[in-house]
Order: structure tokens, then sequence, then C-alpha cells
């Protein structure tokens, strides 16, 4: 069995303190920490395109990016269902900009909501900016837009949720073959200035969505059921003692939620709120079950160690888990 938790690896700039918070509220996964041998892969996001959990997911589905693209290029035709490897899949999500001393930056999409009847009217209010232009467009769902562009289009992919990381100037698409796609957003970007939608959200001190942020590029592929450790199918969506869904929607591990939440708003009372809960859920489960943990720029898999004869004429030695869990990030 294998579990994914996404949001267990504080960044190390708290992973220090927060660490006496998980010996005493998580005693459950500290002897797990004590007995699974870890092996921590780094996964900074200016190398995959994509965050530590987007890229454990891609992976276990078997994702391989063609020569020349990152790892998070195949979030888009994963998210558009997009099988075809002759369709180049570009996506562009719903964002919230913001600027402030240290200049513009993306909102992270967990930071902030959108209806589906706000997605309706921003789409509808700039559906006709495009009709004259080697550029389309279809909403997938309230965040997200599948976007037609060139052949020639090509950029650094990185997705929405690692951009939040990162500083906008520095991934701002530059490049000759988006020149068309930028003079687009520009104007989109004038239209929602003062659209309805972003003068309710500022009424109610929500974020405006205010731009569209553009990833993919990559060919469709066909998901495997490729784990970390062994192929599996998925199992039925279970729910721990505090109500917080373990969801298989990411992929074919299932996934513990608990932690995400709290630890991409950077509330670490409430992460530490929600320790108690992972420990209940992690009791339920077979002392050899294969955990990833997630963080900002790597992930720890957990893994039963191999058993020898001379374990048996021996007492267990604690694996010394500190050396890992707060490692420059």
């Amino acid at each position: 069995m294998h579990l994914l938790i996404p949001g267990a690896l504080p960044p190390s700039n708290v992973a220090k303190d927060l660490l006496p918070q998980v010996e005493e509220h998580c005693p459950t996964l500290v002897e797990r920490l004590k007995t699974l041998v870890a092996t921590v892969q780094e996964l900074k996001p200016e190398h995959t395109g994509c965050t530590p959990f987007e890229a454990v997911k891609l992976q276990q589905l078997g994702y391989t990016p063609p020569e020349g693209a990152n790892l998070g290029t195949g979030l888009a035709s994963l998210h558009a269902g997009v099988r075809n490897p002759s369709e180049t899949v570009w996506l562009a999500e719903l964002s919230a900009i913001t600027v402030g001393r240290e200049g513009a930056a993306i909102a992270h999409p967990a930071s902030f909501e959108v209806t589906p009847d706000e997605a309706d009217a921003l789409f509808d209010a700039v559906s006709g900016l495009w009709a004259d232009r080697a550029i389309s467009a279809l909403p997938l769902n309230a965040r997200q837009w599948r976007v037609w562009l060139d052949p020639s289009a090509n950029t650094r992919s990185l997705t929405p949720a690692a951009m939040a990381e990162m500083r906008l100037t520095d991934w701002w698409p530059q490049e000759d073959s988006l020149r068309e796609w930028r003079r687009l957003l520009n104007e989109i970007q004038m239209v929602w200035h003062d659209h309805p939608v972003n003068i309710a959200r500022a009424e109610r001190g929500e974020l405006p969505i205010n731009s569209l942020w553009l990833f993919g590029g990559a060919p469709g592929w066909s998901p495997t059921q490729v784990t970390v450790q062994q192929k599996q199918t998925p199992s039925p969506i279970p729910t721990h003692s505090a109500g917080q869904p373990v969801t298989n929607e990411h992929g074919p591990t299932p996934v513990y939620e608990g932690l995400h939440t709290p630890y991409l708003q950077g509330d670490w009372a409430a992460w530490i709120a929600a320790l108690p809960a992972l420990s209940a859920h992690l009791s339920t489960l077979d002392p050899n079950t294969t955990l990833t943990l997630t963080g900002q720029q790597r992930c720890v898999v957990l893994t039963p160690a191999r058993k020898r004869w001379w374990h048996a004429l021996l007492a267990p030695r604690p694996q010394s888990w500190n050396t890992w869990w707060n490692l420059p990030n």
C-alpha cells in the first residue's frame, strides 16, 4: 500500500520549530519516520516546472516529458483530458496578480475561489477579443481555459501552483512566438480591471481575477497506473476519523489532504491542529505502508527496510529522520 501526504515537509525556516509539535501530536508518523527507510528526491519547481506534489502525481501516472520540456508540461494535458499525442495542449488559468514591495506575484490557486458564475461572466466579457486572431480558447472548468496557439508557440512552462513561489518578472513569457498571446492578454487584463465581477470581489475583500497564467505546451499523453513502488489499481475512497478525505482523484495513489491547505496558506497553527487526525489515520494502516511526503522543493519516500536474517537477533535501530526533515529549501 502507498499513501501520498502533501504538505508534510514544512519549509526549513519553520521545520525546526515544528519538529517538537510533530513528535507530540503525531506519534504514529514519528514512529514510521524512525522505522521506514527514507529516500530524498529533489524536485525544485524551477527545474520540474511544477510543485513537488504535482511532480509526484505525474511520475506516478507514468508521464515522461518530451525532449527539452520539463515534467510540469504534462499537467496541462492531464487536466484537459487529452491523450492524443498529435495534439499540443496549452492551458490558461484564471489568476490573481498582486503587487507588493518585492514586485508582482501570482497568488497561489488555493488562496482564492472562483465561482462558475464569475468564470462565465469573465469569459463572456472577452470572448470576442480573439475573433480575428490565430488564437482561440474554450473554458474547461471555473479556473482553466484550453487555449489554441500558433504551432510555433513555445515558452518555459511553470504551473500556477509553482508560479506562486516565484518572481513573476523571472517567468513572464518573453518569446517572440507568444507576442500575439501577450497582446491578447493585455486586452483581457484591461477588460477585467473594472469588471463587475472584480468590483464585487473587492467589496467582499477577495482577490481580483485580473490575469491568466499560461502553461503546458506538450503533447497529449495517456496516464498509466504506475506508482513510485508498484502497479496498483485505485482503491475505494476512505475517510479518516476527523472527516478529512483521503482521495484517489489525483492518481492511483491515495492522497491524504489534511495537512495540505494549512501548508499552502502557511497557517502553522492549523497545520499543528491537523496532526492528531493524521496520526489517527496512520494508525489504521499497515506499518509497512509506503509513505510519500512532499514540501516546497523535494519529496521523501519512506519504504520498509529489507529484512535480513540477522534482524531477528537484533533490536531495530531508529532512523535519524531529523537529518532530512529540515534540509535547506
